[in-house]
């Protein structure tokens, strides 16, 4: 999917790096062809271990429910 304004978000652009686990709060601006998101609150989750353990189930989780 595609998040926009990420520039905008106050402290939003220093979570955006490889690795990094990242929480996108937003309004969905369209769903077809793929997810669009108007980003309003991004927060970095990647200290967090319980957070760490979920990412594969949460991303196992969007491929199925995004075909």
């Amino acid at each position: 999917f595609t998040v926009l304004g990420v520039e905008e978000v106050p402290k939003g652009r220093p979570c955006l790096s490889a690795g990094n686990y990242v929480m996108v709060m937003g309004v969905v601006r369209s769903c077809s062809p793929e997810p669009v998101l108007r980003a309003i609150k991004m927060t970095d989750l990647s200290e967090n271990p319980v957070h760490k353990d979920m990412w594969n189930l949460e991303v196992e989780d969007l491929h199925r429910v995004i075909p």
